[in-house]
């Protein structure tokens, strides 16, 4: 049994000294890789590779590198992040000194507000609990949120000084009831039209009965003047009266001449009583009292 564990003892050492030299051999693949990048002027892949290493073993070298190649880049924001890991991990002056240079060349930025706003810079959330944050020199926008009320303030953050700027949000709105829309006034009805005038009725009617008086007498006159004709023509001919021309048939003809001319007479008379009733009829509907007038107008 003692000689059993033995064995796994000796199994198990051999096993994680064969497993140790591949992670040593990927780290030093990834610094040559890394150092090789950075002789071909290609940073970024660079720093890529180191932060691959940082990420997966947390090396003060890698954060150094880190940013140091950041600061070659102009990236100076990232580069105070990284070289600020690398002096806490590894506290060499020349490190400091190069920190010193990074932080010379940015500005430092402090906001106060409400400890439970949302603070950004540039569009970058702030942590919560610090509100300040180191920035590039120029200007900048500061905003503050919470609950849908917003404050901003653009401000300017020379190299190398600290520049603090305060925000408040402006004050609540009280919730206020919805309006609720006013009445609308009560129509009034609009007063019915004034009827019509009067007198073209009596006009209309009192011209029918004109016309009918005239067109009556002219027919009166007509048959009475057929009837002298007829008598006058027996005269003249019994057998077949003025059927051939004779003495005295000139008389007879002017008489039916105005036979005919006092019946053309009646009948136009008669015509326009009609028409002047018909037309006094239908201004006495539609004009009495206004009502169907009302009714043609909405249509």
């Amino acid at each position: 049994m003692r000689l059993l564990g033995v064995c796994l003892a000796v199994l198990l050492a051999s096993a994680v000294a064969r497993a140790e030299p591949p992670r040593r051999g990927m780290r030093e693949q990834t610094i040559q890789a890394a150092n090789r990048a950075v002789a071909e002027h290609r940073l970024a892949d660079a720093r890529e590779l180191w932060r691959a290493l940082w990420e997966a073993a947390q090396a003060p070298e890698a954060a150094c590198n880190i940013g140091q190649l950041s600061s070659r880049m102009g990236e100076l924001v990232t580069a105070r992040e990284y070289l600020a890991i690398c002096v806490r991990l590894d506290a060499n002056e020349a490190h400091r000194i190069e920190l010193a240079r990074v932080e010379a060349r940015l500005g430092r930025l402090i906001v106060r507000a409400d400890p439970d706003v949302i603070v950004r810079v540039d569009g970058r959330e702030l942590d919560p609990a610090v509100h300040e944050t180191w920035v590039r020199a120029g200007d900048h926008l500061v905003e503050v949120e919470r609950a849908g009320r917003r404050a901003s303030a653009p401000v300017l953050v020379p190299a190398g000084e600290r520049r603090q700027v305060t925000l408040e949000l402006p004050p609540e709105r009280p919730e206020l009831p919805p309006e609720r829309p006013a009445p609308r006034p009560a129509r009034r009805p609009s007063p019915p039209p004034a009827p019509g005038p009067t007198w073209p009725m009596y006009v209309g009617l009192a011209g029918a009965a004109t016309a009918a008086v005239v067109g009556g007498t002219a027919l009166a006159l007509a048959e009475d003047r057929r009837v002298t004709a007829v008598r006058r023509a027996n005269q003249i001919s019994p057998m077949n009266g003025c059927a051939a021309p004779r003495p005295g048939c000139d008389e007879v003809t002017d008489i039916a001449e105005e036979h005919f001319t006092l019946r053309t007479v009646a009948i136009g008379a008669f015509i326009g009583a009609a028409l002047l009733g018909a037309g006094t009829g239908v201004y006495w509907y539609l004009q009495p009292d206004g009502a169907s007038v009302t009714v043609a107008r909405r249509w």
